[in-house]
């Protein structure tokens, strides 16, 4: 066997273990103690202006975060003038000491967990992603010591697919700990939306994917981080309709977990409602759940299993109608689909998406906008962005620049998306692509 097929049969076999193996605590959940940006921000550790061509690593990461990841501008947010209109709404004295803020836009940790050199002002830092470095801070630097080896020291294993996806989310969508919810929304905070590739795009990589990355920890194509990604955010959000947000006794489920734009864009006026993707049967006058994610998982598993596809159609049509019937109905369709979707991510693991499966998804994505299964802008947001890096993977990204930048405009802004623009650029789209 060539070197290649060692490393696909390598990673494949991480894929497979991650995929079923039991979660690993956040950093935020663990026991370690989180030391603080400051030890590993000096120009001997993680600090130096350049990279250093000398290690396994840049050495420039703090750098790279300090001065273009927003994430270290995240407790910053806080202080200003929106936040603090945020807070007076909720009735919090400020958004920078209230917990709900600060479980997301800082490493909110107990004071028993904190270090001598932690501050709660360096917002989203080094441990907030790769756990408290109490017992892996000396280990890490020395050669012999291998990533498995830190991980079981307590570093969080963001190079797992489906461990980073679960870190990302908890913020970028919430958990049963923190949550946007439809209050904090009203007060002002803005929508979350999530994509794991496009994200990791957006902000500055900390590191190189170069042979020796290579060798120490697996890699995934775009098109797989996507998969993983809606995969993980199905699950959060399925996971978040069978708890406490819909089924405890108040006048409204929580309403963060439905689609928002059903209530907010449209007029009064218009005696019609959208149909979309698996909504056909539904009653008009129900107020959809958000599954935006779980469309998305829904076009993974036709390349993947097409019992499974079919299983998932008919169970996201039953959770839609639910919507409309009783919350106990919600909680056990969830459910159903949950167990569904975990399967599907334990086949996923086991398949390379080599080129012809990523044309098939990309080919079926743009056949289904046209169809009209992405009316909703929700939908539209993430199937852009599935568009975009799975023509990046397939290096088709020349012919169809036009097309995606002009999509990317139509979902910049949820109050000037026209539908049926949307279906034009598809189609216009698909025949560059041809």
């Amino acid at each position: 066997m060539s070197p290649n097929i060692y490393r696909f049969f390598g990673v494949l076999s991480w894929l497979l273990v991650t995929a079923v193996s039991s979660a690993p605590p956040l950093p935020y959940q663990s026991s370690e103690k989180h030391l603080g940006v400051a030890t590993c921000a000096s120009s001997v550790c993680h600090g130096s202006v350049q990279a250093n061509k000398n290690y396994k690593v840049a050495l420039n990461e703090y750098v790279t975060w300090s001065q273009r990841d927003r994430h270290a501008k995240a407790y910053e947010t806080l202080l200003s003038k929106d936040s603090k209109a945020i807070a007076a709404k909720l009735g919090l004295r400020n958004a920078h000491t209230a917990k709900i803020c600060l479980d997301c836009h800082a490493d909110y940790i107990p004071k028993e967990k904190r270090g001598e050199g932690f501050q709660l002002t360096d917002g989203v830092g080094c441990e907030a992603c790769h756990g408290g470095s109490e017992n892996w801070i000396d280990t890490h630097a020395n050669k012999e010591t291998s990533h498995l080896e830190n991980v079981k020291r307590g570093m969080y294993p963001t190079a797992n697919l489906v461990d980073r996806a679960a870190l990302c989310l908890s913020c970028h969508y919430g958990n049963e700990d923190k949550f946007a919810t439809h209050q904090i929304m009203g007060a002002g905070h803005p929508r979350l939306s999530f994509e794991l590739d496009t994200f990791q795009a957006l902000q500055p990589p900390h590191f190189q994917i170069d042979e020796d990355y290579r060798k120490r920890k697996p890699i995934a194509s775009h098109a797989k981080t996507w998969a993983f990604g809606q995969i993980a955010a199905a699950q959060s959000q399925l996971r978040m309709l069978q708890g406490p947000l819909i089924t405890q006794p108040l006048v409204f489920p929580e309403l963060a977990l439905f689609d928002c734009h059903s209530c907010h864009n449209n007029s009064m006026h218009k005696l019609d409602w959208h149909r979309r993707m698996n909504s056909a049967r539904i009653k008009p006058g129900n107020v959809p759940i958000a599954d935006g994610h779980l469309r998305m998982v829904i076009v993974i598993a036709h390349q993947v299993d097409k019992q499974i596809a079919r299983k998932l159609i008919e169970l996201s049509e039953a959770l839609q109608i639910a919507s409309g019937e009783n919350r106990s109905r919600i909680v056990a369709v969830s459910h159903q689909l949950a167990s569904i979707v975990d399967q599907l991510s334990h086949d996923l693991a086991a398949i390379e998406l080599g080129n012809s499966e990523k044309e098939q998804i990309l080919s079926n994505l743009i056949n289904m906008g046209i169809e009209g299964a992405f009316r909703d802008y929700i939908g539209a947001e993430q199937a852009v962005m599935a568009i975009e890096l799975i023509i990046i993977d397939i290096n088709k990204n020349e012919q169809s620049r036009r097309q995606i930048d002009d999509l990317y405009k139509q979902v910049e802004n949820d109050e000037t998306y026209q539908p049926a623009r949307f279906v034009d650029t598809l189609q216009k789209l698909k025949t560059a692509l041809n």
